[in-house]
């Protein structure tokens, strides 16, 4: 076994270390970082300094990862990366402590029984430890019993060390978290109530959005009291407003041509036996996801894709490449691969294909033309200043952002990677160098920064006005509605209020749980809640809600069914699932008491604005 593995699987275990320890690996080289000294804290973990040099490897190495294969990763899931790594640099070191002070260790026994059950990312697959196709449990456990597999490949030492310091003491502490929830018979049998307890009722709305009153009705002392006893509500961190002008990165029509003309030759290519559909789809489609199962987009009808797509596709017949066929994700060739037999009920047919994309890019030439062009632009800002300049060299092209604070992605522009470090370290007037994301080339300018602090009450006005006018029309919803409870405890029906006024909003509910969504009210409302505690033919009294305020007529209530967890598979089934749900929270509610406790400090927002 050892000399097979000698011979044959090098490259497989260098994948699995890539696979399963680089990132432990690299996390332990960076731990010895932090003891030789080094300055400039991201951040501090109870009095222990987070070095930016290491912190920002671990910040790469995630991109990496994230991007690994030519992944594309959305700009705001990019932004948020230096967040998660904090966030999971914390947790380890938090747990990491607690793991420690506990003293949860593990035996050499308990891993190497781990390993067994948890054969590595790739192990299970690999050939060597293969019979008759499947994976031999035997020869992977001979060879973890082999004294050589160790001196072979040291990094398995590493491995069993991150199984005993830190996978089994953080299972075992989770089984310690999860063994201390007690469920009360009151909480389960109120979830089951939840489930299983019906009643009818008719309810009543009125919504504050439909006696809204004009803002001429305000006064400026309304304002100025209100702005008095709401300061909290306006105050501000930092902020900047951008100058911005963009040029998008977009294809001319000799751009699209070319594409087109490229697929032309690739379908060339495929047809004379130089390559296959396949290959090419592989390393040259634009679409990630298919290309990595070599252009297959396996069985579709119709109405599932574009519709210039859907028709080139359903005119193949099997083993037919289209010429390249344009929608606006760009230019495809296609190929059919099979075509099922008609349905027997509607007779359509589905097919099952495979394609090449070539989005609408810009070629090398055009955006070097588009570079030039917002160079010049640039200059002419930096010369004669944002507006003037703007106007010389891009006429109608200025906008601005509007103010946005520290950390926050600029508004118009998204995300733009040096757009935050530029607003919040530069002076008002300066303009910056050419910046680009994969949508367009920017220049900016900073046109203001407001200080950190209460913004004066001309900054607000706006909002306070909408505050004032949204307080008065609960108000009035509230009035409105005390009119049409008065109407329905005198006698009038559902159908008479239904036809009387077409601003209450009305419903009759049959056989509801409490926690049942219902249209107008959503899910586990408090206008049901109210209904559940009312005798049959009780009206309630005015319930508010965030939207207005309303009331309900109780018409039914169903016997309640005996909470039974014996005899009943419904009521164990509600008992089973309150207890699943308190053990999955335990572990949170006491990483927040931790988290709490612990001394956290974060400069994230100093070396990571974009």
């Amino acid at each position: 076994m050892i000399k097979k593995m000698r011979e044959m699987a090098p490259m497989i275990m260098i994948v699995i270390i890539v696979a399963f320890v680089g990132g432990t690996l690299f996390l332990d080289w960076g731990m010895n970082i932090m003891g030789q000294g080094r300055k400039t804290p991201v951040g501090k973990i109870d009095g222990k300094d987070i070095p930016i040099e290491y912190f920002d490897k671990l910040v790469n190495m995630e991109r990496f990862r994230l991007q690994e294969g030519g992944r594309e990763v959305p700009p705001m899931q990019y932004r948020q990366i230096p967040a998660q790594v904090w966030n999971q640099e914390v947790n380890r070191a938090l747990i990491d402590k607690v793991i420690k002070t506990m003293r949860l260790e593990t035996t050499d026994h308990e891993v190497f029984e781990y390993l067994k059950r948890n054969p590595l990312p790739g192990l299970d697959t690999a050939f060597v430890f293969m019979t008759e196709g499947r994976f031999d449990t035997s020869k992977y456990v001979q060879w973890l019993n082999t004294p050589q597999t160790y001196s072979m490949y040291p990094w398995m030492t590493e491995v069993e060390k991150q199984i005993s310091g830190q996978v089994m003491p953080g299972q075992k502490l989770d089984a310690l978290l999860k063994a201390g929830v007690f469920v009360s018979r009151a909480e389960t049998a109120y979830e089951f109530a939840q489930r299983s307890d019906m009643a009818s009722f008719e309810y009543y709305r009125v919504q504050s959005s439909d006696h809204r009153n004009d803002s001429a009705v305000i006064t400026d002392k309304m304002i100025s009291d209100y702005y008095a006893a709401n300061q909290n509500r306006f105050r501000r961190d930092e902020q900047a407003d951008l100058y911005f002008v963009r040029i998008p990165k977009t294809a001319t029509e000799n751009d699209l041509e070319f594409n087109r003309g490229s697929l032309l030759e690739l379908k060339r290519k495929i047809l004379a036996g130089e390559s296959t559909f396949e290959d090419e789809a592989k390393f040259e489609s634009d679409d990630e996801g298919s290309a990595q199962n070599d252009g297959d987009l396996g069985w579709f009808g119709k109405g599932a894709m574009v519709p210039e797509f859907e028709a080139a596709a359903f005119a193949l017949k099997p083993g037919e490449i289209s010429d390249p066929v344009r929608t606006f994700f760009g230019y495809h060739i296609i190929k059919l691969e099979e075509r099922s037999e008609p349905d027997s009920a509607t007779g359509e047919f589905r097919v099952r294909a495979r394609h090449i994309l070539v989005k609408d890019k810009p070629s090398d030439e055009t955006l070097g033309a588009l570079s030039d062009n917002v160079e010049r632009v640039k200059m002419a800002m930096t010369n004669k200043g944002a507006v003037a300049g703007t106007a010389e060299e891009a006429p109608g092209a200025l906008d601005s952002t509007g103010l946005f604070k520290r950390g926050d992605m600029p508004p118009k522009i998204g995300y733009l990677s040096g757009a935050g470090v530029f607003a919040f370290s530069r002076k008002a007037g300066e303009i910056s160098d050419v910046l680009d994301n994969s949508e367009a080339f920017y220049v900016l300018g900073l046109k203001e920064k407001a200080k950190k602090g209460l913004q004066p009450l001309s900054a607000v006005r706006d909002l306070i006005v909408d505050a004032i006018r949204d307080t008065l029309a609960m108000k009035e919803a509230k009035a409105y509605a005390a009119t049409v409870l008065e109407k329905v405890r005198n006698g009038a029906t559902l159908q008479e209020i239904r036809d009387s006024d077409s601003k209450i909003v009305t419903g009759l509910v049959e056989d509801q749980t409490p926690g049942g969504y219902i249209p107008q009210l959503g899910a586990a409302s408090k206008t049901a809640a109210v209904a559940f505690n009312l005798p049959e033919g009780a009206v309630s009294g005015l319930v508010a809600d965030k939207l207005g305020y309303g009331f309900v007529r109780t018409i039914k209530r169903n016997e309640p069914v005996s909470f039974d967890p014996v005899n009943n598979p419904q009521a164990r089934q509600a008992a089973d699932m309150i207890r699943m749900q308190g053990m999955q929270s335990a572990y949170g509610e006491w990483f927040r008491e931790l988290y709490g406790s612990a001394k956290v400090v974060s400069n994230l927002e100093k070396f990571y604005l974009d």
